[in-house]
């Protein structure tokens, strides 16, 4: 099982350090979804959105996958999308 850290993802996305990004809330939307949003500098400047994990009709069981979406800015125009196995943890 690998380890993918958002938050410093998002750090490289917005093109700073790790440590100036802050959790200002984490949000569950049912079993599914998990919204993180994050500030910098005592402002808020993006989110995390983790989907999943989603099972395409021909996967096995624990063979799925997670959709990590970024949207950076309040106007969400700054928006990254990747995908990870399902098996991978998520930190952030």
């Amino acid at each position: 099982m690998a380890t993918f850290d958002a938050r410093d993802w998002l750090a490289g996305l917005m093109g700073c350090a790790r440590d100036e990004l802050t959790v200002r809330s984490t949000d569950r939307y049912g079993e599914h979804e998990t919204q993180v949003r994050y500030d910098r500098g005592g402002s808020s400047v993006a989110r995390i959105i983790v989907t999943g994990p989603v099972h395409d009709m021909n996967d096995q069981a624990g063979v799925g996958h997670w959709v990590v979406a970024a949207q950076v800015g309040w106007d969400a125009k700054d928006a990254h999308k990747i995908t990870l196995p399902e098996s991978d943890e998520i930190v952030y």
